[in-house]
């Protein structure tokens, strides 16, 4: 089992592309990027790093990863920041509708699997769930939860051949192309507020970029309508938000209600933009990275 295990992660680590490549570059290898990207899949698909670093001369790497909570996040630049060069600029995604979670669980656990030797991550993510430790150590606990997919991912890198999801990816920055456009749902309203331990994460993430000599930048990114019909108290969160930034000296920026936000044909769902709308939204965030974030100094 140990042989097999051995196997099929050399398979996934051979990756070069697609989310396994990105896993790698995140994990596995030596970066210099001038810009990180971080959050969750919000992050992930409005972000297009390509577009970004055209429009504003950049080298930059969206880090996000899907369903990372602030505590996910912290524990991923932990982890990149032992083998790569620490950013000029991070970008952080504040998802204020999702800041009331404590989320116990990590989103598809096993992608971390072949790079848990790394102790900084398996410390981090076994806070979350303790069974990254097992998971790690005994090769009999971790194959049933490896999955088909990831089994499939792995022939893949041993056969060099392309998965059909690799040429979504762009520099970690993944093109939602192939979900329909928003429908008419229904919408249950709630009050949204920080739990303890996502500000708690979110004061970490701000501590390790101040550390590295990283500018870090708050920045909630668009939602259908903007928000304002399912948080209740969305001025409140935002105002709270605003207050952590002032208190560290930092910047927040509230993009999250844009002239475009009622597009339907933008968004696959309420909080996600498909390619179409983060090509309309990377542009006007290059604006305000080129006019407010890059060229200013915060005294």
């Amino acid at each position: 089992m140990f042989g097999l295990r051995a196997l099929h992660y050399h398979g996934l680590l051979k990756q070069t592309k697609g989310y396994y490549g990105k896993y790698n570059a995140v994990f596995f290898n030596k970066n210099s990027y001038d810009v990180l990207f971080l959050g969750s899949s919000r992050a992930e698909m409005h972000y297009n790093t390509k577009l970004f670093d055209s429009l504003t001369g950049s080298n930059s790497f969206n880090l996000s990863l899907a369903g990372a909570t602030p505590q996910i996040a912290f524990a991923s630049l932990k982890t990149y920041l032992q083998l790569s060069k620490a950013p000029k600029h991070l970008i952080y995604e504040v998802d204020y509708h999702f800041l009331r979670y404590d989320n116990g669980e990590i989103k598809d656990f096993n992608n971390y699997f072949p790079y848990l030797s790394n102790v900084t991550l398996r410390n981090e993510l076994s806070k979350i769930d303790p069974r990254m430790d097992h998971f790690y150590y005994d090769p009999f606990y971790s194959f049933p939860y490896t999955g088909f997919k990831n089994l499939s991912t792995s022939l893949h890198g041993w056969l060099n051949i392309p998965n059909q999801t690799d040429s979504h990816y762009y520099k970690g920055y993944l093109k939602e192309s192939s979900r329909p456009s928003l429908g008419f749902t229904h919408l249950d309203t709630y009050y949204s507020f920080f739990h303890p331990n996502s500000r708690k994460y979110l004061d970490s993430i701000i501590t390790l970029c101040k550390q590295n000599n990283t500018k870090i930048t708050l920045v909630s990114s668009p939602i259908f309508g903007g928000g304002r019909i399912e948080i209740v108290n969305k001025t409140r969160i935002i105002g709270q938000i605003e207050q952590i930034a002032k208190i560290n000296s930092i910047r927040y920026y509230d993009l999250s209600s844009l002239p475009f936000c009622s597009n339907r044909n933008l968004f696959v769902d309420n909080y996600h933009l498909n390619y179409l709308g983060a090509n309309k939204f990377t542009p006007y965030f290059c604006s305000v990275f080129n006019n407010k974030i890059a060229s200013v100094s915060l005294k």
